[in-house]
C-alpha cells in the first residue's frame, strides 16, 4: 500500500487562543511518532521542527498566516494542493472556504455563535461564510466534548454522524506530587501576600463566566477566606469586592503558566461557575495540580469533571456557598476531592488525544 500523506494546518495566528495554540503544538509533536505509517506535511508560520523522518515542516508566508484574508482564502489552497496530501487536517476554525483536498476540521466549541454579542461584529459572517461551509464539506469534524455535537448540527448544519469527539489532554507541567504542591503553595502565598485560605477562579471575565455568582457565594462564607481571580475584566467584580466579605479579593491580572500552577497548588478550592464551556480544560489542569474543584452543573463541566468534582446549579449562590464551606471545613472531604481529581485526570492525556485523532485519519483514508 502506498504511504498516505496528511497535511497538518498548524498555523499559529494572533486570533487563536492560548488553548487553540496548545492543541496544535501538542498534536504536531506527537502525531508523526504515533502514526509512523503515514507521512506528515506540517504547514506553519512557526518552525515546528519535525522530530521524525516521516514529517516535514512547510513554512507559510505572513499573508497566509493572517486569518480571513486573501492569503488564507486564495494563496494557501494553492500551496496545499501543491503538497499532494491525501487528507488535510484544519486544526482550528480558520481555514480556506474551499479546501483543495479531502479534509477533517477541528471545531473546539461554538461560543461565538451561542454568545455573538461578546465578540466582534465580524465573527458571525466569518462563521456563516467560512466555518459553516468548511464544516459541512469535511469528511469528519473533530470536537472536544459530546455536548458540542448538537450545537454543530444546530448552528452549522453538520450531520452528527460525521462528528468525532476527541477530548483534549492536560500538559505534564500541571501534574504535581504532594511535595511539589506544598512547595509551590508556600511560594505563591508569600509572593502575593495570601495569609488566609483562598478560593481561585482562573479565566476570562466574559458574562457567560458567571463570576458574580462566585463573588456573592464567597461573600456569604463565614470562615476567613480570600478570593483570587486571574486575568483582566470589568464586570463589576472590583466593586463587589469592596463589600463585606470573609477576606480580601485579589485581582491578579494576566499571569504566566508557572504562577497559575502555583495558585492551583495553593488554593483551598478552584471554582468554574461558567454557564457555557467548550471543554473545561482549566478544571482538569486544576485537578492535576491537586486542587479540589467546584463546577457549575453545565453539560461539558459535568462531562469532564465526572464524579471527581463538587457541583452546584449555575446561578444558585447558596448552593455554591455550601459547597465551598464544606471544602473549607472538612479536610477529609477536601483530600478525597484531591485524590479523585488526580485519578480523573489520568484519562485526559495529549497522547490519548493524538491517538484518537490518528484513528480519525485512518478511518477517513480507508
Amino acid at each position: 500500500m502506498n504511504e498516505r500523506v496528511v497535511a497538518l494546518d498548524a498555523r499559529l495566528t494572533r486570533q487563536m487562543s492560548v488553548g487553540m495554540k496548545t492543541y496544535v503544538r501538542e498534536l504536531v509533536a506527537r502525531l508523526p511518532e504515533i502514526v509512523p505509517e503515514m507521512r506528515f506535511l506540517i504547514y506553519s508560520n512557526e518552525n515546528l521542527a519535525a522530530r521524525t523522518s516521516n514529517a516535514r515542516f512547510v513554512p507559510v508566508s505572513p499573508a497566509v498566516a493572517r486569518n480571513g484574508g486573501f492569503g488564507e482564502q486564495f494563496v494557501y489552497p494553492r500551496q496545499l494542493r501543491g503538497g499532494g496530501a491525501d487528507l488535510i487536517h484544519y486544526m482550528s476554525v480558520y481555514a480556506p472556504r474551499r479546501s483543495p483536498q479531502a479534509h477533517v476540521y477541528t471545531i473546539h466549541d461554538l461560543i461565538h455563535l451561542r454568545y455573538p454579542s461578546y465578540f466582534s461584529w465580524k465573527v458571525p459572517p466569518y462563521y456563516r461564510l467560512v466555518v459553516g461551509p468548511v464544516a459541512r464539506s469535511a469528511r469528519a469534524v473533530l470536537t472536544d466534548a459530546a455536548c458540542t455535537v448538537a450545537d454543530l448540527q444546530r448552528y452549522l448544519g453538520v450531520d452528527q454522524t460525521r462528528v468525532r469527539v476527541v477530548p483534549l489532554g492536560v500538559s505534564g507541567a500541571f501534574t504535581l506530587d504532594d511535595a511539589q504542591r506544598v512547595q509551590r503553595a508556600v511560594m505563591i502565598r508569600s509572593r502575593l501576600g495570601l495569609v488566609r485560605p483562598f478560593i481561585l477562579y482562573a479565566g476570562n471575565h466574559r458574562p457567560h463566566k458567571n463570576l458574580m455568582t462566585l463573588v456573592r457565594a464567597w461573600q456569604a462564607l463565614e470562615a476567613p477566606c480570600d478570593l483570587v481571580i486571574t486575568e483582566d475584566g470589568s464586570l463589576g467584580v472590583e466593586d463587589a469586592g469592596h463589600k463585606a466579605g470573609p477576606g480580601q479579593l485579589h485581582l491578579t491580572g494576566t499571569i504566566d503558566v508557572q504562577d497559575l500552577i502555583s495558585l492551583y497548588a495553593g488554593c483551598a478550592a478552584t471554582v468554574q461557575p461558567s454557564l457555557y464551556e467548550g471543554f473545561g480544560l482549566s478544571v482538569l489542569e486544576a485537578m492535576a495540580c491537586g486542587a479540589p474543584a467546584v463546577v457549575a452543573q453545565t453539560p461539558v463541566l459535568l462531562e469532564v469533571g465526572g464524579d471527581a468534582v463538587d457541583t452546584f446549579p449555575p446561578t444558585d449562590v447558596p448552593a455554591l456557598t455550601r459547597a465551598l464551606t464544606r471544602l473549607l471545613s472538612d479536610e477529609r472531604h477536601a483530600e478525597d476531592r484531591r485524590r479523585a481529581g488526580r485519578e480523573r485526570v489520568q484519562h485526559f492525556t495529549w497522547d490519548a488525544t493524538a491517538r484518537a485523532t490518528a484513528d480519525v485519519y485512518r478511518e477517513m483514508l480507508r
